[in-house]
């Protein structure tokens, strides 16, 4: 009997050490699935927040450069003939709403505070863009005054948001 005893004993504990031993196998691979998972999502997560800034930065551009055809003519001695200068206007106008969206997915995908600095940035864009709208009111000279500072707001507000955006990007992790 002694020796049945020690087969029973031997085999019992052969079999809770292969149990302890795939309980705590499955455990590791359960945790590395997880880290895998979170890591997967924090990549995923960084490239749609690069593609979000770079895409409110891009379209701010392109709003700037869109003005620019209707400001190099002003609205004064080689003035755009009115069809282009509805297409310009088109043009304009387009490009603000792609500022809208890329300002709106930045601040979703962001984490708090870049959301806020994305439309400052917007903000300052349309207030640029609004001195344009109306050819007489404010008169050529105060314009002229008025786009240099709402240029220089625009300008600045880019760069507190690029600021926010580096400090995200650089010190990036997940959340």
């Amino acid at each position: 009997m002694d020796a049945g005893l020690a087969a029973v004993i031997a085999g019992a504990s052969g079999a809770g050490g292969a149990a302890l031993a795939a309980w705590a196998t499955g455990r590791a691979m359960v945790r590395q699935a997880r880290v895998e998972a979170e890591n997967g999502f924090g990549q995923w997560l960084r490239e749609r927040r690069q593609d979000a800034y770079a895409g409110l930065l891009s379209a701010g551009d392109a709003v700037h450069d869109a003005l620019n055809a209707i400001v190099g003519h002003g609205y004064g001695v080689f003035p755009l003939p009115p069809d282009e200068l509805r297409a310009a206007w088109r043009a304009v106008n387009q490009a603000l709403n792609a500022v809208d969206r890329a300002a709106r997915t930045a601040g979703v995908v962001g984490p708090p505070g870049i959301q806020e600095k994305g439309f400052a940035m917007r903000e300052a864009l349309y207030t640029l863009v609004n001195l344009w709208r109306n050819p007489v009111n404010p008169p050529a000279d105060q314009r002229a005054i008025a786009h240099a500072a709402a240029t220089q707001a625009w300008e600045e507000s880019t760069a507190v948001y690029l600021v926010q955006v580096e400090r995200v990007m650089q010190t990036f992790d997940g959340d």
